[in-house]
């Protein structure tokens, strides 16, 4: 349902996106597509609208912050009450024009930031979503091209040379911008010493991904803490591959929100054909991961939530609740976790005037879940309505919008790169 005239929000609890705890006895007035103000349940307009929502905690809308998006993936965001996301590599044109439909279509996709290509050294490691460069030079030219078209942040890939990433982070913060990186053969060390901004995946961190000692981990992150850099961790994608093979993962109920023709790659992805030791590795370094986590996290270093949604088992949205279950194992509160993917996660993202908290004058974007995720994180999952740009989100509907969007063949740059890479290492194997 769209909104027409302002209605009020009458949770049980509300949760303002940053504070230790909830509020109780509250509700939100929301007008047009704005928190207009927060009012106690007396408070309330005679005549207005209400929405009850007993025992449930409204919460700001959620923020993924590391996503590759495919068309069918929009309303599925929406369902899992993941109102923003930010696309951190795709077809330039293609995502501008859907952060475009985006803006015009609310109650069909969640809002997009996004970083544009991914820009790569001499290689293109994702030739459909990547540019690859052969120098400073044309790595500068390109940040300052996709600057120019308007991204919102600059992402770089794991064949860029140290060069290039200080031309990078040159030409990016002389223009104001935000820039971030999948790491190749660059340390995360020497990359923060540069100036980078954020870091994916714990890329480049080697003692992150080892058995290190706790003297190695204490050492390594107090470099990075005097270089101040933004981990964003996606411990759930490097979880999924790890553990392909697992029927669990097949028999999640919610896979009947994914496309068909992304159910056929995800069973066919290349780990699940490679020997045990390299998922086991992958399981190990996981555990590692999250030691390093959980050490970032206790010297308050910049911290925020992204899945790499759509490799295998990444269920668009609902694979976010997953990564906070695990950010929360790896030792943050679920205060904390819930920050990284709404306060802080738009802070970072430089829309945190508009979003990530329930304030007077901030975007409505809201989600409401039975139970409190402020005491267990796995409360997130009981999704009971979302609003985005002040819409009432109707799971009905965009539960259509996704069978529809079943039907149709996959043709945007996300799919055909993840569909045709899978296709090819399958015919490899077939082939042996």
């Amino acid at each position: 349902m769209t909104k027409d005239e302002p209605y009020a929000i009458v949770p049980g609890q509300i949760w303002n996106g940053y504070d230790p705890s909830c509020e109780t006895a509250k509700a939100v007035i929301v007008d047009d597509d704005r928190i207009d103000r927060l009012t106690s349940v007396n408070g309330i307009p005679a005549g207005m609208k209400q929405h009850h929502l007993p025992c449930c905690t409204l919460l700001p809308g959620l923020i993924d912050c590391h996503v590759h998006l495919s068309d069918w993936m929009r309303p599925v965001f929406l369902a899992a009450g993941v109102t923003t996301i930010r696309d951190v590599g795709n077809n330039l044109e293609w995502i501008l024009n859907r952060r475009s439909y985006a803006e015009k279509h609310p109650t069909r996709s969640p809002r997009i930031l996004c970083c544009g290509p991914l820009l790569d050294g001499p290689t293109a490691h994702w030739p459909l979503l990547g540019r690859a460069h052969a120098d400073r030079q044309a790595i500068e030219h390109s940040v300052q091209s996709v600057i120019a078209q308007g991204v919102d942040a600059v992402k770089l890939y794991v064949n860029v040379t140290r060069d290039q990433i200080v031309g990078a982070v040159r030409c990016s913060h002389e223009r104001g911008m935000h820039i971030l990186a999948h790491l190749g053969a660059v340390t995360a060390e020497d990359a923060a010493e540069i100036g980078l901004d954020e870091i994916e995946h714990l890329s480049g961190c080697a003692t992150a991904w080892k058995e290190s000692t706790v003297e190695e981990v204490e050492a390594f992150c107090g470099t990075l803490a005097s270089n101040p850099v933004i981990t964003c961790p996606t411990l759930v994608v490097w979880d999924r591959i790890g553990r392909v093979t697992e029927p669990a993962f097949l028999n999640d109920k919610r896979l009947t929100w994914v496309h068909p023709s992304f159910r056929e790659a995800w069973r066919y992805y290349p780990w699940r054909f490679d020997a045990p030791i390299k998922r086991l590795q992958l399981q190990r370094g996981v555990i590692d991961v999250k030691r390093c986590l959980g050490e970032m996290w206790k010297r308050d270093m910049p911290i925020i939530c992204g899945t790499d949604t759509p490799f295998p088992y990444l269920v668009p949205g609902f694979s976010l609740h997953d990564e906070l279950g695990l950010m929360v194992d790896a030792g943050l509160s679920p205060v904390g976790a819930l920050r990284s993917a709404t306060h802080d996660a738009a802070s970072i993202l430089r829309v945190g005037e508009e979003l990530g908290g329930i304030e007077p004058g901030k975007i409505a974007d809201l989600v409401a879940v039975r139970g409190n995720p402020l005491v267990d994180i796995f409360d997130i999952q009981n999704i009971v309505q979302v609003v985005h740009n002040g819409n009432l989100i109707q799971k009905n509907a965009i539960r259509r919008q996704a069978r529809r969007n079943h039907k149709k063949a996959i043709d945007d740059p996300v799919g055909n790169e993840i569909l045709g890479y899978v296709s090819r290492m399958r015919a490899r194997e077939e082939g042996e």
